[in-house]
């Protein structure tokens, strides 16, 4: 089994409105954090189809539901009354965001925090929307370069998937009502990041250095299923009772 874990986040500017904090006295804001995992065995089954094709119409189309398909997988957390120099704490086991049977030998994650009032389907439909941004074709061209290179095609679109997501909604949402709070890129792999299925790691900075995680890994190989106990055979003989002195 495999579990990743957050176990705690701080942020050091929310983001709020400043003019709201003059008028209404408040300086609270409500985050959302997306998470975006993607492993080895992450699979994609557009990515075959993808290769298969040259009809450039058709390969926007699958890449446009590879991109539903990353966009549906992430993790949704909203946490509110985020302040300024704000520390969340995931209770005393941490918060799974990921877990599978096997330990991936390949892991990558991405984490977009974002200060925004709306509900997580808006969120999530403007993340679905950026299939319709100027720079599509490049992740199209991009993806099949990629994909052209590499062992595996679904790992690599993606980790280039998530990427292009987040980077795309992150210059939307400078011209909107919402701000990023902070983006995280991990990289990892199991030879040297985590060699007996353990890492844990605290303080880690984002991009933009107002976001700081610790996150922890904890993974184990099923062992094979031990044999049953064998029952031991009888006593011979009866038990005589003790004398009395």
């Amino acid at each position: 089994m495999f579990y990743f874990r957050i176990n705690k986040l701080k942020i050091i500017d929310n983001r709020e409105d400043r003019r709201i904090l003059r008028v209404f006295g408040k300086d609270r804001a409500e985050v959302k954090l997306n998470s975006f995992i993607s492993t080895n065995m992450t699979h994609l089954p557009e990515m075959d189809a993808l290769l298969a094709t040259t009809n450039p119409a058709h390969q926007k189309a699958l890449l446009a539901e590879a991109v539903a398909n990353v966009v549906s997988s992430r993790v949704l957390t909203t946490i509110e009354n985020v302040t300024d120099n704000h520390e969340m704490t995931f209770g005393d086991t941490g918060y799974v965001l990921f877990q599978s049977e096997y330990i991936p030998a390949d892991f990558s994650w991405l984490l977009l925090a974002i200060e925004s009032d709306r509900d997580q389907r808006e969120l999530g439909q403007q993340m679905a929307s950026i299939i319709h941004d100027r720079e599509f074709d490049g992740l199209l061209t991009d993806t099949l370069s990629l994909a052209a290179t590499t062992a595996n095609p679904s790992y690599a679109a993606a980790i280039g998937i998530g990427k292009f997501v987040a980077r795309t909604l992150a210059e939307r949402i400078r011209n909107d009502k919402d701000d990023m709070v902070g983006l995280l890129y991990t990289s990892l792999n199991r030879r040297e990041h985590y060699p007996h299925g353990e890492r844990k790691r605290n303080h880690v900075p984002d991009l933009t250095n107002n976001m700081f995680v610790d996150y922890s890994i904890f993974g184990f190989e099923p062992h094979p299923q031990s044999p049953p106990l064998r029952r031991l055979p009888p006593v011979a003989g009866k038990i005589r009772p003790r004398r009395s002195a």
